[in-house]
């Protein structure tokens, strides 16, 4: 059995869709994930959705491989689309599977900058074609609880270009990962006297404000986190963890009834 819609004629297709299956939509994103990893980071979601498929007798199509991706655009080989091209690309995609009798369409996002961009083109989809479109945001199925199991002492040692993606890009891509370019990860702990925690947050006393920075301003080699408790063992214990939170996610939503009736 097929399982990715590329590699299928219209007319298996045809067929295919006579069982209002249900179809995946994976994107990611090219940027950089510091200088050991690839920037293709689209790549593990394409891996997650077909794994998915196969286990739940569902379809996928090609991954949306570039992302808004903004606030790495300092580092070469980045490929940024804007967060509007992103959502006028999801929802053409998703027109065209609609107009063919489909009603189970869900999003596997394997990277954090298209979120908010997902979440306003399943808004514009529940009111224009009334149906529930769904998002899954891969890398945060990984509970607290997994990644103290995983790390132990290291207990989550998460953040951009270090895990959970070193480890994942080790398991999946292992002859394009080179370790050997990173050196003594250095990172910048505040601006103006604002301790940094993300891309979009620094603190004030006990809670945060919105600010924004780019991450060549936060990390001159584009890491945060520790990307040395990454492994290929690792690796494949996070796709193992997500491939199962996501075969039983589609597996209910196969039953569901997707229809907003308001």
């Amino acid at each position: 059995m097929k399982h990715e819609l590329h590699r299928m004629t219209w007319k298996e297709a045809e067929a295919a869709f006579q069982e209002d299956p249900v179809v995946i939509i994976p994107l990611g994103s090219m940027e950089q994930h510091g200088p050991h990893g690839p920037m293709g980071d689209y790549q593990a979601a394409a891996e997650v959705a077909l794994r998915v498929a196969k286990n739940t007798g569902s379809y996928c199509i090609p991954t949306l491989p570039f992302g808004y991706s903004e606030y790495f655009r300092g580092f070469p080989g980045t490929v940024s689309l804007t967060a509007e091209t992103v959502k006028a690309a999801v929802l053409d995609i998703c027109d065209c599977l609609f107009e063919h009798g489909l009603t189970r369409l869900v999003f596997f996002n394997g990277h954090a900058g298209n979120a908010p961009v997902l979440d306003r083109a399943s808004r514009i989809m529940r009111r224009t074609h009334k149906r529930m479109v769904p998002a899954l945001n891969l890398w945060q199925m990984l509970t607290p609880e997994f990644k103290k199991e995983l790390y132990k002492e290291q207990f989550n040692p998460s953040g951009h270009g270090a895990e959970p993606m070193t480890s994942v890009m080790m398991y999946l891509t292992p002859d394009d990962m080179r370790m050997d370019l990173l050196g003594t990860v250095r990172s910048n702990k505040e601006w103006n006297g604002f301790p940094i925690v993300s891309f979009a947050k620094a603190k004030l006393k006990d809670t945060e404000v919105a600010l924004y920075f780019d991450m060549d301003e936060m990390s001159p080699d584009g890491v945060m986190g520790n990307p040395l408790a990454g492994s290929a063992e690792n690796g494949e214990a996070i796709i193992n963890k997500v491939v199962e939170y996501g075969t039983a996610f589609v597996e209910m939503f196969k039953k569901a009834d997707t229809a907003v009736r308001k």
